[in-house]
């Protein structure tokens, strides 16, 4: 069984573009039996994603193989709030933050943590070597909140060592080696272990068939139960 953990739907303002049609077939093609879905950066998605979180959330009712998270934007605060809560109602099991697209940083998305552990959802962070994406600008808030899951979308790319030793250190923060080399996934399953690892393609921006290969690779069949399903059923409370 594989879980991807990380795809996207709909037209993105830098021209990737990925429909329903699409996700399903890639799933099926590469035998992906669910995967967490949640808005790409479109031109106009509403308050704090909200037209596209309704989208997701129209599609999830009727694909049982998606798994629905909600994407939210800080600097609306208001709306961010209000997208939480319909979060939980909708059936959503996690939150997308990507304080590079939507120009935010650790400060100014504080005051919405409260409202996720409350609701008990999982946090999608978008972490990377631009402004305001290193993990360790994060990890005060990852300490704060111990029962909250974050999953580090990319593992910090060029700092994907501040990513694992903050793994390493906090129980509750996971990675996610999506559009990451070869070497540098490999370099955090050796020093941080399956058991923290979350399988992820970043479709469209990456190929599914090409992020489950390097683990085909990195690990023998007897190990990547945790990193497939394991660990995402864990922290979606499957």
């Amino acid at each position: 069984m594989i879980i991807d953990f990380h795809t996207h739907l709909g037209h993105s303002r830098d021209g990737a573009r990925q429909t329903l049609s699409d996700m399903l077939n890639v799933m099926r093609r590469f035998g992906v039996a669910k995967s967490v879905i949640f808005p790409i950066d479109e031109a106009s998605p509403g308050p704090a994603y909200a037209r596209m979180n309704r989208k997701i959330a129209r599609v999830i009712e009727r694909e049982r193989s998606l798994i629905g998270c909600a994407r939210l934007n800080p600097n609306e605060k208001k709306a961010s709030f209000e997208e939480i809560d319909h979060a939980v109602r909708l059936g959503f099991r996690a939150v997308k933050l990507h304080p590079r697209s939507d120009r935010f940083n650790a400060h100014l998305a504080k005051p919405l943590f409260e409202a996720i552990d409350q609701k008990r959802l999982a946090v999608v962070l978008h972490t990377g070597h631009e402004p305001n994406c290193h993990p360790s600008e994060w990890h005060h808030i990852f300490k704060a909140y111990p029962r909250t899951f974050f999953v580090l979308a990319h593992s910090g790319k060029d700092l994907f060592r501040e990513a694992i030793e903050i793994a390493k250190e906090l129980k509750n923060v996971y990675l996610d080696t999506s559009t990451l080399s070869y070497y540098r996934t490999g370099q955090i399953l050796r020093e941080v272990g399956a058991h923290k690892v979350v399988f992820a393609s970043d479709i469209p921006y990456s190929h599914l068939g090409l992020e489950i290969k390097k683990f085909e690779y990195l690990l023998p069949s007897s190990k990547r139960e945790p990193v497939f399903s394991g660990n995402a059923r864990n922290i979606l409370r499957m």
